[in-house]
């Protein structure tokens, strides 16, 4: 059992390090710092660095990735004329909760992530209360 184990995480650390080089091959990583704990789909994770790339093979999945804790997240894609092609990151927050709603890639192209029900909670919650929603958009520190 022990060795099914240890190959089991050789594999996923393998897989792991494949995608991130096969995404810097491509030339489609972006790493962007975020100074607050957020959301990302169903998934809480903490301030830190995160690196943001598309999993290869896997139309609309991306890892966002950070220093301690990552996600998988599926997510429709598309590109804006309209809009400057600088990677960012934008959340909506309620009080004091965040929720990564759209991933904006250095390539132009656009991630719309999905309200979760935790999200919509936070917004009753918001609007029962008066309080204000707000947009907030982080520009990423680089492009790989």
């Amino acid at each position: 059992m022990t060795i099914s184990l240890q190959r089991l995480v050789v594999t996923a650390g393998l897989l792991l390090l494949g995608v991130a080089t096969s995404a810097r091959a491509q030339g489609i990583e972006t790493v962007t710092n975020v100074p607050f704990a957020f959301s990302a789909g169903d998934t809480n994770l903490p301030r830190d660095a995160y690196r943001i790339v598309p999993m290869p093979g896997q139309n609309g999945v991306y890892m966002i990735r950070g220093a301690r804790r990552g996600v998988i997240l599926m997510s429709r894609t598309d590109r804006r004329t309209d809009r400057e092609p600088a990677p960012s990151l934008t959340f909506h927050r309620y009080g004091d909760e965040y929720f990564l709603r759209e991933v904006q890639l250095g390539d132009g192209s656009i991630l719309h992530i999905p309200q979760t029900r935790a999200e919509m909670k936070a917004a009753e919650h918001v609007s029962a209360q008066a309080a204000t929603k707000a947009k907030v958009t982080i520009a990423s520190s680089s492009t790989k």
